[in-house]
């Protein structure tokens, strides 16, 4: 099996390779026998590929950055670096995989958006049973419309990160059609991930104005490393209040 692991799961994680191999093999042989494809293993490595990214790019966005721009609250008492980015991801993770379930499920994209979402979830957080706290979490979001469902989000993210408040409001608005591109982009769905980039050229107008992307579409997994696409660095989101 050739998966790229640095982009389906990311640098940090508790898992061997052959862990991350296991996983992603047999997450693969369900994707094709639930929806008698045989593309498993290249959907796995693309929507996991745009969501690790994703995550670590805004896990950056509300803390790293949030301290170089904004400075740390010196009233917060200081938490384990450690443990403070395996949580905020973790939160990361489950909403992402809440919004990409919405978007494969409404696009019909899979047959079952409740078994994509339990798949998704195994997937980028490991086995867990209905009483854990994670599929508690996805309870907790389930049922809400979108708006109320980012508004959630948010609330869980000023509780186990209290300097998130500090970032631009407006990276909360784009973060959910980020997921949904790379979900879209995941299944082929060029023209629904190009419908939810302009959404957010919408909500942030200068995301056209990089001079290397233009704001186009990227391959999961990749970034400019000028605005910061799929996410957008702090000098592109406030750019229209500078």
């Amino acid at each position: 099996m050739r998966l790229c692991l640095a982009k389906i799961i990311g640098k940090r994680t508790h898992m061997n390779t052959q862990e991350i191999v296991s996983r992603c093999s047999a997450a693969a042989e369900e994707f094709d026998r639930k929806e008698h494809r045989g593309d498993g293993l290249q959907v796995i490595e693309s929507v996991c590929g745009g969501l690790t990214l994703i995550r670590d790019t805004f896990f950056a966005r509300v803390h790293k950055d949030v301290e170089i721009r904004v400075g740390m609250d010196s009233m917060v008492s200081p938490i384990s670096e450690e443990k403070t980015e395996h949580t905020t991801k973790e939160e990361i993770e489950i909403y992402q995989v809440v919004v990409s379930a919405a978007a494969a499920e409404a696009q019909a994209y899979v047959t079952d958006g409740g078994w994509y979402r339990d798949w998704l979830a195994q997937l980028r957080l490991g086995t867990f049973d209905a009483e854990s706290r994670i599929a508690r979490r996805i309870a907790y979001y389930a049922g809400k419309s979108a708006n109320d469902q980012r508004l959630a989000f948010s609330n869980v993210l000023a509780t186990v990160l209290p300097e998130s408040g500090r970032a631009p409001l407006i990276l909360l608005r784009l973060l959910p059609p980020a997921v949904q591109i790379a979900t879209a982009l995941a299944f082929g769905k060029s023209a629904d991930a190009l419908r939810w980039r302009h959404e957010q050229v919408e909500i942030l107008p200068a995301i056209a104005d990089c001079h290397r992307c233009h704001g186009k579409l990227l391959e999961n997994g990749e970034q400019c490393q000028m605005c910061g696409n799929p996410l957008w660095t702090f000098g592109w989101m406030t750019s229209a209040d500078e």
